[in-house]
């Protein structure tokens, strides 16, 4: 059973690579809900044999966007990111 949780970190406190465990702290969602979606085929873990992948590549992934079939929707979306966080830095549409 799938019991939903209370979210414990958000994408920004998380590390760069993240583990399974992670990712459940993340969506708010039980450890073998995320060891689960880590084992699924078309999951962007990190080709290194262990249970880990890039914070982002998952970001995405959770978003509808894959970085191995749609490497060019990836930069696009990672720019208008990097954009919205300059202009709340810089002040710009408030």
């Amino acid at each position: 059973m799938n019991v939903k949780k209370e979210v414990e970190m958000n994408w920004e406190d998380a590390p760069d690579t993240i583990t399974p465990e992670i990712y459940a702290k993340i969506r708010g969602k039980s450890p073998q809900w995320a060891r689960d979606r880590f084992n699924k085929k078309d999951f962007p873990k990190l080709e290194s044999g262990k249970q880990i992948a890039d914070k982002t590549a998952v970001r995405l992934y959770d978003m509808g966007i894959n970085i191995k079939n749609n490497p060019k929707q990836s930069i696009d979306f990672l720019m208008l990111l990097e954009l919205q966080k300059l202009n709340e830095r810089i002040g710009v549409n408030k």
